[in-house]
């Protein structure tokens, strides 16, 4: 299972051991099998991101609900705080900046455009 508690962490730590790896001797058999990994991890890392913007496409907005935090807006919250923790002295800190802006275009395009055009036929 892909959650962005683990991609996120797995991300950082990986590529910390990769760059430690290949500082040694970037040949070795060590460094060319946690390359390997951290391919993968960055794979996990992208479909985490994508889960979240496809469970932000899936939400059905109530059409009598006037005014209110819609649940994907808090999770998003609740996922930058985390991932600032984590990649707070990460190399990788530029596919967060990555995600950031993917997730945040997800947020603007199915939050609140859909109140936008709500209010437009209300009025």
């Amino acid at each position: 299972k892909v959650d962005s508690f683990n991609s996120l962490y797995m991300l950082v730590k990986m590529s910390h051991h990769v760059w430690t790896a290949q500082n040694v001797d970037p040949a070795s058999f060590l460094s060319t099998t946690l390359g390997n990994v951290l391919v993968t991890v960055k794979r996990n890392f992208d479909k985490c991101i994508s889960n979240q913007i496809r469970q932000m496409e899936e939400v059905k907005i109530s059409k009598k609900s006037k005014v209110g935090i819609l649940p994907f807006v808090a999770e998003f919250e609740e996922f930058a705080g985390l991932a600032e923790s984590i990649f707070k002295n990460a190399e990788r800190r530029g596919d967060l900046d990555k995600a950031y802006t993917k997730l945040i275009r997800g947020v603007f395009i199915n939050g609140f455009l859909p109140f936008s055009a709500l209010i437009s036929v209300e009025k």
